[in-house]
């Protein structure tokens, strides 16, 4: 009876272990697309607002807004750095993600009508 608990809680530990390699998996090209295209219209924002108080100010109003990118995308810090990085040991795949990032931004600035003529 002892042996057969053992077993079970075991191969429960061995199964719930074999789940968290998908935490450092880098996300998929189609993903980061999306947020490198968010995180660079964050980027255009934050340099268009004037300087006011301090630099540290502004530097933790960039970090927000970034933390706001990845909590649209559901994504943590981490994951999006490691994914980063993944694709720039890839340079094969870097040019992928960097090509669809520019198409995927035309795609946006084509259908962006402008505002509305009464």
């Amino acid at each position: 009876m002892k042996a057969t608990v053992c077993a079970i809680i075991t191969f429960l530990l061995f199964a719930a272990c074999n789940n968290k390699p998908n935490a450092n998996k880098p996300l998929g090209i189609n993903q980061m697309k999306t947020i490198l295209w968010d995180i660079e219209n964050a980027d255009i924002w934050f340099n268009q607002i004037p300087l006011t108080d301090s630099v540290h100010k502004t530097q933790q109003m960039n970090i927000q807004l970034y933390e706001q990118v990845f909590a649209s995308h559901n994504i943590t810090k981490q994951q999006f750095y490691n994914s980063y990085q993944y694709y720039q040991t890839r340079p094969d795949k870097m040019k992928i993600l960097m090509d669809s990032v520019v198409a995927y931004g035309e795609r946006v600035k084509a259908s962006y009508k402008g505002p509305r003529k009464y």
